[in-house]
């Protein structure tokens, strides 16, 4: 039985996958996305951090049969919803034996499984875990890998390459592009087309949904001690967001374009 270093456990989540779902969030990313929304879960190991005047600890160390124990205690809410497990983090595939060794569990006791993925780094991780997911998201910042280092700490190459990997060997519409759309960084109009004809390039793209940047994270740079270089931009609403995307309804895709869910 192995054991990964886990954030948090999050139950009964409405947002993440069809109907209600149990997010297990792992910790460690090899990014470190200037806009990250938890910064927390960055680093491997668990951090101190000081939260309302208190002291506490941002992640522990949890076995397959631990988080299997808290899955299995929203398998009503999974059975009336259709909803299931995803994996979330920091990346996933940091941790991609432990994983696939939660997933399999899931697909023994039939739950839905998904996984939200940054596809950084060898493929072989992504393909230890794709025979278990039923789908999964697929974070895409932005197509040029000159500015991705930039904002992000690394290159986009392998994560753009990986995706296309996984779209020759996956079931049509098992993989959702996911872009959280952020002030002057990648909102232009080059760059919003130029991941639209990507997308186009899969055969298993199910979506492509634009997710408007926000501030939720802030608290936790706060609570690690640590400066939020964004903290100067405003949060994006749906109609900016909207304002932004709605060339792609020029576009005639063979997929939906979505903003937080909702299809434009």
């Amino acid at each position: 039985m192995k054991s990964a270093w886990i954030l948090r456990i999050e139950r009964i989540s409405p947002n993440d996958g069809k109907g209600l779902r149990t997010v297990v969030f792992f910790k460690g990313c090899p990014l470190r996305c200037k806009w990250c929304a938890a910064p927390e879960s960055q680093k491997m190991k668990p951090e101190s951090c000081l939260r309302a005047g208190r002291a506490g600890i941002f992640g522990k160390e949890m076995t397959t049969a631990q988080v299997m124990k808290e899955i299995r205690k929203d398998e009503i809410f999974f059975y009336h919803s259709q909803g299931g497990v995803t994996l979330s983090g920091g990346d996933v595939l940091c941790q991609a034996d432990f994983a696939r060794e939660l997933l399999m569990e899931c697909k023994e006791s039939e739950i839905h499984t998904m996984a939200e993925l940054d596809m950084y780094g060898d493929f072989e991780n992504v393909r230890k875990l794709l025979p278990w997911l039923d789908g999964f998201y697929a974070d895409v910042k932005m197509m040029d890998s000159t500015l991705h280092k930039k904002w992000t700490g690394v290159g986009n190459e392998s994560i753009l390459e990986n995706i296309k990997k996984a779209a020759l060997i996956c079931p049509p519409n098992t993989i959702s592009i996911r872009v959280p759309l952020i002030w002057d960084i990648n909102d232009g109009r080059e760059n919003i087309q130029a991941t639209a004809r990507y997308c186009e390039e899969l055969k298993s793209c199910r979506e492509l949904e634009f997710l408007p940047y926000h501030r939720l994270g802030l608290s936790a740079y706060e609570s690690l001690g640590r400066e939020y270089e964004l903290k100067h931009l405003p949060a994006m609403s749906f109609a900016d967001a909207y304002e932004k995307v709605k060339l792609l309804k020029k576009m005639d895709l063979s997929f939906p374009v979505k903003i937080s869910g909702k299809v434009i």
